[in-house]
C-alpha cells in the first residue's frame, strides 16, 4: 500500500458560527469544482471532479478523561477513475 502524502492539514478550535462560516465558503467553492487552499503562504489549488464519493461519519469513542465524540466529513475520488454513470428504472 502506498504511503499517504498529506498536502495541507490543519486543526484548530474554533466557534460553531467560525466552523459553520467556513464550511458555507467551502460548499460555495466545491460547486465551482475548484478549491484553493492557503496555509503557511502556500496555495494548493484542488480540482474536483463532477462527482465525488461523500462519506458522513459521527461516531463515540470511551477515552481516560471522557467520551470523544467526532463528526467527520469526507469528500473522496480516483483522479482518472472511471466515470459511473446512474442506473435508473425504466
Amino acid at each position: 500500500m502506498a504511503k499517504k502524502n498529506v498536502i495541507v492539514k490543519s486543526e484548530l478550535r474554533k466557534t460553531l458560527p467560525e466552523v459553520a462560516s467556513f464550511l458555507r465558503e467551502l460548499a460555495d467553492k466545491i460547486e465551482t469544482g475548484q478549491v484553493t487552499l492557503v496555509q503557511a503562504g502556500q496555495d494548493v489549488t484542488v480540482e474536483l471532479p463532477d462527482s465525488v464519493n461523500f462519506e458522513l461519519e459521527y461516531y463515540e469513542q470511551a477515552k481516560k478523561n471522557g467520551l470523544k465524540k467526532q463528526l467527520e466529513i469526507e469528500l473522496e475520488w480516483i483522479e482518472g477513475g472511471k466515470k459511473h454513470q446512474s442506473v435508473t428504472l425504466g
